[in-house]
C-alpha cells in the first residue's frame, strides 16, 4: 500500500515522502496513529503540484540571485573607517559593515553571504566575494578610506 508520511517515521522515511509499505503496517500503525495517510490519486496530484511549486520557487530565487550577482559584479563600494597614526584601523572592517554598505548602495545582501578571506585592518582596496545562492557568487571591490 502506498502512503504519504505526515511526519518522520524512523526506518521508513521523512515527512512528505510517499512510500510503499505492507497493508497491515499502514492500516494498524501508520494511519491509526496519524503518521501517514493513504496515497490515492488526489494525494498524489497534490504532492506533485507541491513539488512543482517548490521547484518553481527555487528557480525564481536562483534567477534573482544571478541578477543580483550581475549588478554587484565589478562594483566598487567605499567604506569610511577611523584610522590611527600609522594607517591601521581601529578594529577591523567586518562582513556586517560591508553588507550594510552594499545594501545602502541599492543591492540587498545579508552579512552571512559575505565571504572574507582575512580581516580588513588597514586602508586600501580589497576584493570581496559574496555567496548569494548555491553556486552563485559575485566578486566586488571594497575601498576602505
Amino acid at each position: 500500500m502506498k502512503v504519504l508520511l505526515l511526519q518522520d517515521v524512523k526506518g521508513s522515511g521523512k515527512k512528505g515522502d510517499i512510500i510503499e509499505v505492507n497493508d497491515g503496517y499502514a492500516k494498524n500503525f501508520l494511519i491509526k496513529k496519524n503518521m501517514a495517510k493513504q496515497a490515492d490519486s488526489v494525494v498524489l496530484r497534490e504532492k506533485a503540484s507541491q513539488v512543482a511549486s517548490q521547484e518553481r520557487t527555487k528557480q525564481l530565487e536562483r534567477e534573482a540571485a544571478v541578477k543580483k550577482a550581475e549588478n554587484l559584479k565589478n562594483k566598487t563600494i567605499t567604506i569610511k573607517a577611523k584610522v590611527g597614526d600609522n594607517g591601521k584601523l581601529f578594529g577591523a572592517v567586518t562582513s556586517k559593515e560591508i553588507a550594510e554598505a552594499v545594501t545602502n548602495s541599492g543591492i540587498e545582501v545579508d552579512k552571512k553571504q559575505i565571504i572574507l578571506d582575512t580581516n580588513i585592518k588597514s586602508l586600501g582596496k580589497y576584493v570581496v566575494e559574496a555567496k548569494l545562492y548555491s553556486g552563485v557568487t559575485a566578486k566586488f571591490n571594497i575601498v576602505v578610506e
